[in-house]
C-alpha cells in the first residue's frame, strides 16, 4: 500500500527520511538546484526516494501512446527507414542490409522502452539508432533462435502437449524478454526463467494487458496489409514498413510505461521527465519549509523564515498577505509591530486601499488593544478606511492626531480627512467645524 506524505496525508509519498522516520511527498522536501541530492527539512540529511508518486495506469493513456510515436524525430525516423528498407530489395547483400536496418529499428525501439521506462514521456533522439543496431539485430535473432529451440526440443523429446504448453509459455514470456534485454542489456538475464517469472510476477495481471494489446496491434497490422492493394504498387512496401514501425514504437513504449508504473515492485526508482519536476527556487522550497514547520507547530522557526522571505521579496503583494495571515493566526504581537507598517506600505504602493481597510479591522478583531503609532501610517490607514466606507475607523484613528503629533508633517491633510469623516455622522459636526476652524489657524501660523 502506498504510504501518504506526512504534511499532505491525501498525497502519495515519494520521499521517505530513515533518519526522521517520515515520508514526505515532492512538496515537502528541499530539492534546491543547488544540492545534488534531495535532502530532508527535519534534519538535511539525504532523502530515499520512493518512486514518483501516482502514476496514470498505462491502460489509461491509450491516447497518449498511440501519439507517441508522431512526434518529429520520430516520424522523420519512421518514414527514413521504411524507404531505405523499400530501397535495400534492389540493392546487392539485401539481407545483410536489411539485418543492419531492422536492427536500427529494433535498437530505436529498445531505447523508446528504456527511455520511456525511465520517466521519459517523449521519444529519444534518432541519434540513438545508429550505433549497434546489427549487434542488436543479431541478439533479437539470437533470442529468438533460442526460445525457438527450447520449443523444438521440448515438442520433439516430451511429446506435443508438453511442446504446445512451452511454445505458449515462450509466447507469454516474449515481452518480458524484451524489456529485461532493453533494462539489463544482457542475453542471459533476459533469458533467465527466474527474472522473466520475477517481471512477470511483479507486474501481475496488468502484464495479461500487454499481451492482449500485442495481439491486437498484430491484427491491425494483418488488417492493414490486406487493404495495402489500395495503395500505389510504388508506395506499397513504405507504407506498410511504416505502419510496422509504428506499430513497433507504441507498442515498446507501452511495454517501458508499464515498467515505470510498477517501477517499485521492479525494485528501482525514476521520475517523470516531463518538466513539471524540476528543482524548484530558493523561495519555493522555503514557503514549502514554512508549511512543514506551522504543521509541526514550530512556529518561532517559521516566523523567522517566513519574514527573511518578506524582506528578499518584499513587492510580493501575496507573500505579505499570507505572512499577515500568519501573524494574526499566532498572535504573535512582536512580529506584527514589525511587519504591520511595511505592509500597509507595500498595500498603499499597489493601491488595494481594500486590503488596507479588510487588514487593519482584522488586526484589531484578533488583538483589541493593537495601536498605530505613527502619524504618516495612522493617516495612510484611516484615508483606505474612509474610501472604503469606514468613516468611524478613520475617526478612531485621527482622534486627538493634533496632540499627539503636534510636528506631524501632514497634520493639515490629516485634520481635513478626520472633518470630512465627522460630517458623516451629523451628531459630530461641530468637531468637523472645529477641525477645520484648527486648520485654518495652522494656515495663518505658518503663513506668518
Amino acid at each position: 500500500m502506498e504510504q501518504g506524505c506526512k504534511y499532505h496525508p491525501l498525497e502519495v509519498a515519494t520521499y521517505h527520511c530513515t533518519s526522521c522516520d517520515i515520508s514526505c511527498c515532492d512538496q515537502c522536501v528541499d530539492d534546491s538546484r543547488y544540492n545534488p541530492v534531495v535532502r530532508c527539512f527535519q534534519c538535511n540529511r539525504e532523502l530515499e526516494s520512493l518512486g514518483p508518486g501516482k502514476i496514470e495506469p498505462f491502460w489509461r493513456r491509450l491516447q497518449e501512446s498511440f501519439k507517441y510515436p508522431l512526434a518529429t524525430q520520430s516520424l522523420v525516423f519512421i518514414f527514413g527507414l521504411s524507404i531505405l528498407c523499400s530501397i535495400a530489395l534492389y540493392l546487392p547483400f539485401a539481407l545483410f542490409i536489411y539485418l543492419a536496418l531492422f536492427g536500427s529499428g529494433f535498437k530505436y525501439c529498445l531505447s523508446c522502452l528504456s527511455h520511456t521506462a525511465d520517466g521519459y514521456m517523449k521519444p529519444p533522439d534518432i541519434t540513438e539508432a545508429y550505433a549497434g543496431g546489427f549487434r542488436k539485430m543479431l541478439v533479437l535473432i539470437l533470442m529468438v533462435f533460442v526460445t525457438s529451440s527450447v520449443t523444438y526440443a521440448a515438442d520433439k523429446y516430451l511429446g506435443a502437449a508438453i511442446g504446445g504448453v512451452v511454445a505458449l509459455l515462450v509466447t507469454i514470456s516474449f515481452p518480458a524478454i524484451i524489456i529485461n534485454y532493453a533494462i539489463s542489456d544482457g542475453v542471459f538475464e533476459s533469458l533467465s526463467p527466474s527474472n522473466i517469472l520475477n517481471l512477470m510476477n511483479s507486474i501481475g495481471l496488468p502484464y495479461g494487458l500487454i499481451l492482449a494489446f500485442i495481439l491486437i496491434m498484430s491484427g491491425s497490422i494483418v488488417v492493414v496489409y490486406q487493404l495495402v492493394a489500395w495503395v500505389p504498387s510504388s508506395l506499397d512496401s513504405i507504407f506498410l514498413y511504416a505502419v510496422t514501425f509504428y506499430y513497433l514504437i507504441v507498442l515498446h513504449h507501452l511495454m517501458g510505461y508499464m515498467v515505470f508504473q510498477y517501477q517499485n515492485a521492479l525494485g528501482f526508482s525514476a521520475r517523470l521527465q516531463d518538466g513539471s519536476n524540476k528543482r524548484r527556487g530558493s523561495h519555493q522550497i522555503a514557503m514549502a519549509k514554512i508549511s512543514a514547520l506551522v504543521k509541526e507547530a514550530e512556529f518561532t522557526d517559521a516566523t523567522e523564515l517566513f519574514e527573511e522571505q518578506v524582506n528578499m521579496n518584499f513587492d510580493n503583494l501575496q507573500l505579505n498577505m499570507q505572512y499577515f495571515d500568519f501573524l494574526l493566526a499566532t498572535r504573535n504581537e512582536s512580529a506584527l509591530a514589525r511587519f504591520v507598517p511595511k505592509y500597509m506600505v507595500t498595500l498603499e504602493k499597489q493601491s488595494r486601499q481594500d486590503v488596507i481597510s479588510r487588514s487593519y479591522k482584522r488586526l484589531l478583531h484578533k488583538l483589541p488593544d493593537s495601536e498605530l503609532e505613527d502619524p504618516k501610517l495612522k493617516l495612510l490607514v484611516s484615508q483606505a478606511c474612509y474610501d472604503q466606507n469606514d468613516p468611524k475607523v478613520a475617526i478612531k484613528l485621527l482622534h486627538g492626531i493634533h496632540k499627539k503629533h503636534p510636528n506631524f508633517k501632514e497634520l493639515t491633510p490629516a485634520l481635513s480627512l478626520l472633518a470630512d469623516a465627522l460630517d458623516e455622522f451629523p451628531k459630530y459636526a461641530s468637531h468637523a467645524d472645529a477641525c477645520r476652524k484648527m486648520i485654518i489657524r495652522m494656515n495663518k501660523i505658518q503663513n506668518n
